[in-house]
């Protein structure tokens, strides 16, 4: 068994019937380019290897009626129930394959399987089939997602598809007594850490006071940014939309402006919701915030499956005209999300959700009440950036020519911003509420834009 961490818990206690908490990991092959086939028989052949291979595939969620749930292993899966065909309308383009995926992102998983779904999609343009893993966030951030795709697909084109090696065996669930046993150890260490979180609390506090004293910039303020039209209580419907830049454009907007890959990741987030907004005639005086995931696995460190993420707080500037001045308010602003960032305790926000009545007063209702006093949102928007695969990946050979991804969106975070880089694109998945956001694609336009925009006032610095 398996004892999931405090934000992998997170991701399970979040959901709800108009909230999934589940990602979308997409890739776009090209069968005609394998060794071997690869159609659906042949996927469905192999997914009892991939199971084998992959340990979050084989995970089932068991939970106590109070304390912490485990994983177990459930090696013996349904197929079926796993694998799932869909076929594209014509023509086949982005548009339709958003569509698709729009359609599958949608509901939640099944708790009492292991929580995943793939799906593969024929009637792409050109020949073109998609493998569409609908995977519960409790099994893996981006880093993690980024280790089980390396796992089921290949750097090496002439690696053939992997087959099983044995029968499968479902681990033995732990009789009463054992289990509550177990329970009960692991909320007797809790309590016996809770009086270093506190201590550890106060110092993170007092670290903020400082910063705060000595007039030095920090994350942007809670229920400081104006409701935007996403930010309403959401609906089971959902919108979804996905663009592909030039990432070499990207890096060379950065060297131009001396700012990062993910400031000009946050401008062009920017930009879009700000042209969006705009159209819309809702475009207010003051900024939108993004709460910006990041990774805090250490260096050098195997990446373990789960979660190990914090989160920095950032403004977005939306409320700045020129795009350029947008892009170094960001970056100032990311800056000064990096300088906290390394002085604060990494590990305490998770430490704290093992403390789950506590830290939902602290991290859920206060924040609740804290908007409806305020009427504004705690925060607008999730956007965050995870750089891909290293190498081009493969299966039996067939190429993997697009990775697109999306993350689920928590309320009042009804915006959900994904960006996963892969050879030399980077592609941008959105998803919001349909009921808020019926017209993603115009945030989708928005963002390519706001690119061409920066790439053309990037030009001049380039050349020189």
């Amino acid at each position: 068994m398996r004892r999931l961490t405090g934000v992998d818990n997170l991701f399970l206690k979040q959901e709800r019937r108009t909230q999934p908490q589940h990602t979308i990991k997409a890739v776009v092959l090209n069968p005609a380019m394998a060794h071997q086939p690869v159609g659906f028989e042949s996927i469905r052949s192999v997914v009892p290897a991939l199971v084998e291979r992959i340990a979050p595939l084989r995970w089932q969620l068991i939970a106590p009626r109070w304390g912490r749930p485990w994983w177990v292993e459930r090696p013996r899966i349904d197929v079926d129930y796993h694998l799932k065909r869909c076929c594209v309308p014509a023509p086949g383009g982005d548009r339709e394959l958003s569509a698709q995926i729009n359609q599958i992102n949608m509901g939640a998983l099944d708790r009492g399987r292991p929580m995943w779904q793939l799906y593969y999609l024929d009637g792409l343009a050109e020949g073109r089939i998609a493998l569409v893993l609908k995977l519960h966030h409790a099994m893996a951030d981006g880093m993690a997602s980024l280790r089980l795709l390396e796992s089921m697909f290949s750097s090496d084109p002439a690696e053939p598809l992997p087959t099983a090696a044995g029968a499968p065996v479902d681990e033995p669930r732990p009789n009463v007594g054992a289990w509550y046993r177990t329970v009960l150890r692991q909320q007797a260490q809790a309590a016996a850490r809770f009086p270093a979180v506190l201590r550890r609390s106060a110092r993170t506090i007092e670290t903020v006071r400082g910063r705060r004293r000595a007039g030095r910039p920090g994350f942007a303020a809670a229920f400081s940014a104006p409701p935007a039209p996403f930010n309403a209580p959401f609906t089971p419907g959902r919108e979804f939309a996905y663009i592909t830049c030039d990432l070499n454009t990207i890096k060379t907007i950065k060297s131009a402006f001396g700012v990062t890959v993910n400031d000009v990741y946050l401008a062009a987030c920017s930009g879009a919701i700000r042209s969006y907004l705009a159209r819309r005639g809702a475009l207010a005086g003051q900024p939108l915030t993004a709460v910006v995931p990041v990774a805090i696995r250490p260096p050098g460190a195997a990446v373990d499956w789960g979660n190990q993420v914090t989160t920095w707080y950032a403004s977005l500037a939306t409320d700045v005209a020129d795009p350029v001045e947008r892009l170094r308010c960001i970056s100032a602003n990311t800056k000064a999300a990096r300088a906290v960032h390394d002085e604060r305790d990494l590990w305490l926000f998770g430490d704290w959700m093992e403390y789950w009545p506590l830290f939902w007063f602290y991290g859920r209702a206060l924040p609740i009440v804290g908007a409806a006093t305020t009427k504004r949102p705690t925060y607008s928007l999730i956007a965050s950036n995870v750089p891909g695969p290293k190498t081009r990946l493969y299966f039996a050979g067939a190429p993997v020519e697009k990775l697109i991804s999306v993350g689920p969106i928590v309320y009042p975070y009804g915006l959900n911003f994904t960006g996963w880089s892969y050879g030399d694109e980077m592609t941008v998945g959105m998803q919001a509420c349909s009921d808020h956001v019926p017209d993603i694609w115009q945030i989708a336009e928005g963002f390519t834009k706001a690119i061409d925009e920066l790439s053309s006032m990037a030009a001049p610095f380039a050349t020189r």
